[in-house]
């Protein structure tokens, strides 16, 4: 997908998945969330891919949002009022469903749908030059596809006023809100990554992968009924081959070697 507006490239333990439209500042529109859809199915099925990194190209943006301008080509509110799928819905569960661990580099201004996709994520890390915010209210829109991956996230208060005044968050304010893991200067952006993917590829990926279903299962759950399904799930955790594997390597003082089953 070299010539796409999306790129997937594998980085050792990484597969970094890159929204190229810089002189639209990486906006959103059918063909950028299908080729993002794509990049991440193929990355899941790829044995060596333990995490995914998503971004955009250069420094301006990470993701300005979906394109607004008057007939833009697949932009997201140009859409058949007869079917209910909106391609950015998809996107943002694709993320959130996605079995292997996703980081969002945010490497400039994440606009609309560029913080839904980075509240979409399970890991964000920020340049402290980049701001975060939902600013369709401006132009006489509310971002309602974004409305569900971004209250999963963010305390409701704080939530409304980025939708009800358009200010977007500073570096520092996201941090605090615990909407980013992370704020770093742009020249050590890459440096967190790279120490991030290289924790989290030491770890089991079996364990990762059962770990990750169990959470975003049990968001919905009441809490009687998260306790019945962790505690149904916790045993067949502990039947997988990498559960064996830690625990022998544990007994024998060694570091683990990880199947992935």
């Amino acid at each position: 997908m070299t010539e796409s507006v999306v790129q997937s490239q594998a980085l050792g333990k990484e597969v970094r998945i890159t929204i190229r439209r810089p002189d639209n500042r990486n906006a959103l529109n059918r063909e950028v969330a299908d080729g993002i859809m794509a990049a991440i199915c193929a990355a899941e099925t790829d044995s060596d891919c333990r995490v995914i990194v998503l971004t955009g190209e250069g420094e301006r943006a990470f993701c300005a949002g979906g394109d607004i301008k008057a007939g833009a080509d697949g932009g997201p509110f140009v859409q058949d009022p007869a079917d209910p799928d909106h391609f950015a819905g998809r996107l943002f569960e694709t993320i959130q469903a996605c079995r292997k661990p996703t980081i969002a580099r945010i490497n400039g201004v994440a606009m609309g749908a560029g913080a839904g996709i980075i509240c979409a994520c399970d890991l964000a890390v920020m340049a402290d030059h980049a701001r975060i915010g939902t600013p369709e209210v401006k132009v006489g829109l509310f971002p309602m596809t974004i409305v569900p991956p971004m209250m999963r996230v963010l305390p409701r208060r704080r939530l409304m006023e980025m939708f009800i005044t358009g200010v977007p968050l500073t570096a520092e304010e996201a941090l605090q809100f615990n909407l980013v893991n992370y704020v770093t200067d742009a020249a050590g952006l890459d440096d967190k990554v790279a120490e991030l993917v290289a924790q989290i590829a030491a770890q089991s990926p079996s364990a990762i992968r059962l770990g990750k279903y169990a959470c975003h299962a049990m968001e919905d759950m009441t809490y009687p009924q998260q306790m019945r399904f962790a505690e149904t799930l916790l045993p067949r955790v502990a039947q997988t081959e990498d559960a064996r594997e830690g625990f022998d390597a544990f007994i024998e003082k060694r570091k683990p070697e990880w199947t992935g089953r």
